[in-house]
C-alpha cells in the first residue's frame, strides 16, 4: 500500500505540473470554441437566409407570370365587352372581369409581400457576410495564437504525460479510480499531507490514532473533513484550499 500511496503522490506532482502548462493558454480554448459558435451560428443563419431569398425570388417569379397572365384575361375580356349582342352576355363578361381583377389585385399584394420579404432579407445578409468576415479573422487570430502556446509547451506536456501514464500503471486501479474521482471534485488537489498534525488539504485537526495510521501509510485513509486521501511524506505534496 505504502507504494500506491507514493505512487499517487508523485502521480499528484506530474498532475499539477500539467495543470500549470494548462493556465498558461489561460481561457484561450474556452474563447476559440465560443467564437467558432457563434461562427457556425451566423454561417447557418446566412445560409438560411439566402435559400429563403431564392426561394421568395422564384415564388415572385412564379407570381409575376401569373399577374401576366391574368392581365390577358382581363384585356381579352374588355375587349370582349365591345362584342355583346345581349344583356346576358354582357352581364357573364362583366362577372369574369371582376374576378379576374380580384385575382390581380391578390397577386399583386403577393408579389409586394414576396418584394418586401426580399429587401428584409437581402438587408440581413448585407449585415451579416461582413459580420461573419469579422468573425472569421478573430477566430483565424485566436486560434493562432492557441496554436503557439500549445507548441510552446507540447513538448513538456509529452513528457508529463507519459509520466503519468507510467505512474497511474504502476498503482493498483481502484486506487487511481478513487484518487481521479476525488480530484476532479477538488479542483486537481486529491492528496494531501498530513502537516502539524492536520489535513494540509482542509487543516482539519487528525486525531493522534488516525496521525499514526497515516504515517504508516499501509492504508487507504481519507480526510473526514474534505474527503482527500491523506499521506504522511517528507515533500511539501499539498497545497491548501
Amino acid at each position: 500500500m505504502k507504494a500506491n500511496l507514493t505512487g499517487l503522490v508523485e502521480l499528484q506532482k506530474v498532475d499539477r505540473e500539467l495543470q500549470a502548462l494548462e493556465a498558461l493558454r489561460g481561457d484561450l480554448p474556452q474563447q476559440v470554441a465560443r467564437t467558432k459558435e457563434k461562427l457556425d451560428g451566423l454561417k447557418e443563419e446566412h445560409s438560411s437566409k439566402k435559400v429563403r431569398l431564392a426561394d421568395n425570388g422564384t415564388a415572385k417569379a412564379i407570381a409575376e407570370g401569373e399577374l401576366k397572365d391574368f392581365q390577358a384575361k382581363l384585356a381579352k375580356y374588355r375587349d370582349q365587352l365591345y362584342a355583346v349582342t345581349s344583356n346576358r352576355e354582357y352581364d357573364a363578361i362583366t362577372a369574369e372581369i371582376d374576378t379576374v381583377e380580384g385575382k390581380i389585385s391578390e397577386t399583386e399584394d403577393k408579389i409586394l409581400a414576396f418584394l418586401e420579404e426580399e429587401e428584409v432579407l437581402s438587408a440581413d445578409l448585407e449585415t451579416i457576410e461582413p459580420e461573419i468576415k469579422d468573425i472569421e479573422s478573430e477566430l483565424e487570430d485566436k486560434d493562432s495564437e492557441l496554436k503557439q502556446k500549445i507548441l510552446a509547451t507540447e513538448a513538456e506536456c509529452k513528457s508529463f504525460e507519459e509520466q503519468r501514464s507510467q505512474l497511474a500503471a504502476s498503482v493498483d486501479k481502484r486506487i487511481v479510480y478513487q484518487y481521479e474521482r476525488i480530484r476532479t471534485g477538488l479542483g486537481n488537489t486529491a492528496v494531501a499531507d498530513l502537516r502539524n498534525d492536520a489535513c494540509s488539504g482542509c487543516r482539519s485537526n487528525i486525531p493522534p490514532q488516525k496521525r499514526v495510521e497515516i504515517k504508516m501509510m499501509n492504508q487507504l485513509i481519507l480526510c473526514e473533513s474534505c474527503g482527500r486521501i491523506l499521506v504522511s511524506t517528507v515533500a511539501d505534496t499539498a497545497v491548501t484550499t
